[in-house]
């Protein structure tokens, strides 16, 4: 009796796997694609010129130092087209504003990424239409694993910013795009942080060579405090300020969203294959 009940339950666990295999897996996946078509699409902003360009957007600078930063960015998808900044200097209350030279852009490397991999993950579940029959669990969780990585990769583009040493950003191209020319105690960077885009100004002060200070250069870091120190064109400097400010890109949070919702749906998908896994290595077909 045992063995006949044991055979009929293995047989209501086949049909049930088959069904899921055959049915839920294609529900699921046109769910995913759905939702990432959604997420892609706040990658790519409507166009709003008659020459098809993509829109810009203008984003005011917010700051918590006491309003020694100021500006406005334009973000045209995955460049910053503009920054217009006013910074206060803390000790003698001067007054300087840049902005990026006309025929610059700076692209945000974080977002394109992240668009990237969200086009990859679509791309893997397109190549599994309708007509694709899955023959086993494994399959299904393989593809699950590959969507999931790179939806995790794109979330992480976005969430961890680049560590970059002090002697890289004074040598990037972004501190070449500025009229007027930034003064040379001034390094700035701007980095997507989760919904955020972020721009961080340093203020330099040189140190003498005859100086008692113990130089040790900084390392690598999304943000550096004062007292950091580098070399550059044989002049050694140490942080003395830094400010940061940031305004919120409300589309970036929408995108976050989506890749949280599409992971748990991978998730939930992969934990249903994994129940009928516990019981056998099982191949319907």
């Amino acid at each position: 009796m045992a063995a006949t009940a044991s055979g009929a339950e293995r047989k209501v666990l086949e049909e049930e796997f088959k069904w899921l295999l055959r049915e839920e897996v294609h529900v699921v996946l046109r769910q995913l694609q759905d939702i990432l078509k959604e997420a892609s699409k706040r990658f790519t902003l409507p166009v709003g010129t008659i020459d098809g360009q993509i829109k810009q957007e203008n984003f005011v600078l917010g700051s918590s130092t006491m309003d020694q930063v100021k500006g406005v960015l334009t973000l045209q998808g995955d460049a910053l087209c503009q920054a217009d900044v006013n910074l206060k200097m803390p000790r003698t209350n001067q007054l300087l504003h840049f902005a990026f030279r006309e025929d610059k852009q700076w692209k945000m490397q974080q977002i394109q990424d992240a668009r990237n991999h969200v086009n990859q993950a679509i791309y893997l579940l397109t190549n599994r239409d309708e007509k694709y029959k899955f023959h086993t669990g494994s399959e299904v969780l393989k593809l699950m694993d590959a969507v999931m990585l790179q939806l995790t990769r794109a979330r992480n583009r976005l969430t961890t910013p680049a560590s970059l040493t002090l002697p890289e950003i004074a040598s990037s191209s972004l501190t070449k795009m500025f009229t007027p020319a930034l003064p040379g105690d001034i390094l700035v960077n701007f980095y997507i942080n989760l919904n955020k885009l972020c721009l961080l100004v340093y203020q330099l002060h040189a140190l003498q060579p005859n100086s008692t200070k113990n130089f040790r250069p900084s390392g690598s870091s999304v943000m550096h405090n004062p007292g950091s120190m580098l070399e550059y064109n044989n002049q050694r400097f140490e942080v003395s300020h830094v400010q940061k400010v940031e305004c919120v890109v409300p589309w970036l949070n929408d995108a976050l969203l989506f890749f949280t919702v599409a992971l748990q749906l991978c998730q939930q998908l992969k934990d249903k294959i994994s129940v009928f896994s516990s019981y056998w290595n099982f191949s319907p077909y």
